[in-house]
This record gives C-alpha cells, structure tokens and sequence, in this order.
C-alpha cells in the first residue's frame, strides 16, 4: 500500500512539474483620479522594464476593464508566463531589482487590487 501511495503522489509531483503556463489574475480597480490612458501607459512601461532585464519572453501581461458584470473603474490584470521556472524569473526581478521595486510603485499609483489568483494549466482545448 505504502509503494502504491508513493506511486500516486510521485505522479501528482510529476505531473505539475511538467505543467504548462502559470497565469495569475488580479482584479483591481482604478485609483481615484486614473484613467485607462495611465493604464496603457504604465503597461507601456512595464514592456519596457521586461526588455530591459531580459525576461520579456518569460512573462506576458494583459490589463483590461471588467465588462460582465459591468464594474466602474475596475481593472483585471492577467499575467502569463510560459511555465513556472520563467514565473520564477519575473518573480525574482519584480521582488529583487530596484526596476522592479520602481515597477510596483508605478502599479500602485494607478491602481489597486483586493483579489487574486495563480494557477498552473494541466490541460487545454483544441490541442
């Protein structure tokens, strides 16, 4: 039994090693007195930052308006990275450069986030 446990849980391992692209939501809403033209602008920034250290092919972010239900103000911030160890890099240069220090006050100027979520893609249609 114990051999048949071990099996099982080396799979689980085995299995989120091999996992696809961790995507991470945030759903914020805009600062009072921001617009989604800072938005695009501090995304513009942020493409900007990612060449610079070399990781743009490591993690993607997308920013856009909440539309169902419809939220004033709200922006939803949705970051791909193509698997976990390029997560880990954007990770490592967000808490560890002073880059990314600068990025997360830009961010924090323009707005503010209350949820999130991180997940791993096991599996996809039409592959």
């Amino acid at each position: 039994m114990k051999k048949f446990l071990s099996a099982i849980i080396l799979c689980t391992f085995a299995k989120l090693a091999a996992a696809g692209p961790v995507v991470e939501i945030y759903q914020c809403e805009l600062n009072e007195g921001k617009t989604l033209e800072d938005l695009s602008a501090m995304m513009g920034a942020f493409t900007e930052y990612l060449r610079d250290a070399g990781i743009a092919d490591s993690y993607t972010a997308h920013a856009g308006f909440q539309q169902i239900p419809i939220k004033t103000n709200s922006v939803n911030w949705i970051g791909i990275a193509p698997t976990a160890e390029d997560y880990g890099k954007a990770i490592e240069w967000f808490t560890t450069t002073p880059e990314g220090a600068a990025f997360g006050e830009l961010y924090q100027s323009v707005y503010t986030c209350d949820d999130s979520f991180m997940t791993f893609i096991t599996a996809s249609s039409g592959i």
